[in-house]
């Protein structure tokens, strides 16, 4: 393969990881919306251990960098649901679902 077709297999990951990445931040925002509904704090520290556990798995040579790709997406998410729901803020760690 040449680099003009690995560079373009990248931009085509590329593209998918942004369609999924604009999905979970979707997804994300529901989340917040049922987070102020029920009253539970902005971070869930198991369920974001239990997202790190599962991707690490996965993750073979790649492990360091896997683990700082989830900490920034679960920080950008919960940014986000802050922006929306700034309540969100008050009540700061948990373990609630």
């Amino acid at each position: 393969m040449d680099i003009n077709e690995i560079r373009s297999k990248i931009d085509e990951i590329d593209e998918d990881i942004l369609n999924a990445f604009i999905e979970r931040m979707s997804l994300s925002e529901q989340v917040a919306e049922y987070k102020v509904a029920h009253n539970l704090p902005l971070e869930n520290i198991e369920r974001e251990q239990a997202v790190l556990q599962r991707a690490l798995a996965n993750a073979g040579q790649y492990e360091c960098l896997v683990h700082a790709f989830f900490c920034k997406l679960m920080q950008l998410s919960k940014e986000r649901q802050l922006q929306l729901y700034p309540s969100l803020g008050n009540g700061k760690t948990g373990s609630a679902k």
